[in-house]
């Protein structure tokens, strides 16, 4: 009889712990999410030109944006979570109309929604390098969508969703980025600056902020890589994806076909011509 109260007493303990576990989790991402942040002043210094919408909807594509908000940017579930999480991208065509444009391109470049709380794994540690007339061109275009159903059902947080956001698995975008990595009023139109501009705000995603690769992504030092293109080569493989033999990867070949297709001529020449320039040392 003693040995099953103790038993009884070993296993309300552990009931006590688990269930203040799971308070504790519960309250502290709680915390994390109700978090406010407040975006730079101003956000944008440029009007989004109507006449920019062709230039604004390339460098969505280039950006990769339907890969989280869906092909048609109506939505899309970016994280499922075993005991029931759901992440959701959102409705780009609804609710960016009821944003100002300021608003928009603090989400973009600072992950801060318009409440002022976090938006969750997004990369605007990236995209806040972006320019103020690519930002405002993109803006052009989103707004230029007509408004659609959304694709997918609303974000809904559970207990293991909330544990992997509080072990920063599922990161909280303003509080990753470098507010002092603003990009510049104009995307710059030297091959080179032009080539560090895109190389910086898109490549670091995969091959990290100094490109010299990301082992958990398999992506590869880029300039030991462009060692083994001649401009022309480099130039094939952005339009075909067929990368010389031993450095192609399939995952740089769908990024290609999906993203990187969508970027000028004069993009991948300064990418090519900024890459192929040795650093200045120390």
């Amino acid at each position: 009889m003693q040995d099953l109260r103790k038993h009884g007493i070993t296993l309300l303990a552990a009931a006590v712990l688990v269930a203040g576990a799971i308070w504790w989790i519960d309250a502290a991402s709680t915390r994390m999410l109700e978090t406010h942040y407040t975006a730079p002043v101003p956000a944008l210094t440029l009007v989004p030109d109507p006449g920019e919408v062709g230039n604004g909807a390339r460098l969505v594509h280039v950006s990769g944006c339907s890969a989280c908000h869906g092909a048609d940017l109506t939505g899309g579930v970016t994280f499922r979570g075993i005991f029931g999480t759901r992440l959701v991208a959102p409705n780009l065509t609804r609710v960016l109309r009821h944003q100002s444009d300021e608003q928009i391109a603090a989400a973009i470049r600072y992950g801060v929604k318009p409440d002022g709380t976090s938006i969750i794994d997004m990369p605007s540690d990236l995209f806040v390098a972006f320019s103020d007339s690519d930002l405002a061109a993109m803006i052009a275009y989103l707004r230029s969508l007509p408004e659609k159903p959304d694709a997918t059902e609303k974000t809904r947080w559970k207990l293991g969703g909330r544990a992997m956001l509080m072990l920063g698995w599922l990161p909280r975008a303003a509080a990753n980025v470098d507010r002092h990595a603003r990009g510049p009023e104009q995307t710059p139109a030297a091959p080179f600056l032009r080539g560090q501009y895109i190389a910086h705000s898109q490549c670091a995603q995969c091959h990290g902020a100094d490109l010299s690769g990301n082992t958990a992504e398999a992506s590869p030092d880029l300039r030991f890589s462009i060692q083994h293109y001649t401009p022309a080569a480099f130039a094939h493989f952005f339009r075909t994806g067929e990368g010389q033999i031993g450095h192609g990867t399939k995952t740089m070949t769908k990024m290609i076909h999906t993203r990187f297709r969508y970027l000028t001529d004069a993009d991948v020449h300064g990418i090519y011509r900024y890459l192929n320039t040795p650093l200045p040392k120390g």
